[in-house]
C-alpha cells in the first residue's frame, strides 16, 4: 500500500510541474496537450488510490475474520474444560461432561476426533442389527467421522 501511495504522490508532483510549465506556453495546442497529460496523470493517481483502498479493505476484512476465529477459539477453550474423555463401552471413547453421573446410553456424547479439532460434534445414537448378535448400538458423528458400532454400554 505504501508504494501505491508514493506513486500517487509522484503523480501529483508531476501534475504541479506540468501546470507550472503550462503557464509559460504560448501555443494553444501545447496547452491542450499539457492538460491532457495532467488529466492522464490524475486518472493514474486515482487508479492507484482505488487499488490501495481495495487492498486495505481486503486486509481489514481478513483481520475481522481472524478476530472472530480467535474469539471462537477462546470461547471453545472455556467450553472444553467442562468435558473429559471417558470410556462409554469396551474400547469406545467419547467426550462427556465431567460431572455426568448415570447410564452411558443417556449421556450427551461428543466425538473425540472433532473435539480435538475444536469442533463440538454431538454423536447420534442409532442401532444396527447383526443376524448373529442381534441389535447393537451405533454412534454416528454428523461431520463424517467413521461410525462406532459396539455390543453394549458400560
Amino acid at each position: 500500500m505504501i508504494p501505491e501511495l508514493l506513486g500517487a504522490a509522484q503523480s501529483v508532483q508531476s501534475l504541479f510541474s506540468l501546470l507550472k510549465a503550462a503557464n509559460g506556453l504560448a501555443n494553444y495546442n501545447e496547452i491542450v496537450a499539457a492538460v491532457s497529460e495532467v488529466n492522464t496523470k490524475l486518472l493514474q493517481a486515482n487508479a492507484v488510490a482505488l487499488a490501495a483502498q481495495e487492498k486495505q479493505s481486503s486486509l481489514s476484512a481478513k483481520v475481522h475474520e481472524l478476530e472472530k476465529e480467535c474469539a471462537r477459539l477462546k470461547d471453545w477453550g472455556a467450553e472444553k474444560e467442562k468435558y473429559e474423555r471417558r470410556q462409554v463401552a469396551p474400547g469406545v471413547f467419547a467426550q462427556l461432561e465431567k460431572n455426568f453421573v448415570g447410564e452411558m446410553e443417556s449421556a450427551h456424547k461428543l466425538c473425540c476426533n472433532c473435539f480435538d479439532k475444536a469442533i463440538p460434534s454431538t454423536l447420534q445414537q442409532n442401532q444396527v442389527v447383526d443376524p448373529k448378535i442381534g441389535r447393537m448400538p451405533k454412534l454416528v458423528c454428523p461431520n463424517g467421522c467413521p461410525p462406532i458400532v459396539f455390543r453394549h454400554y458400560l
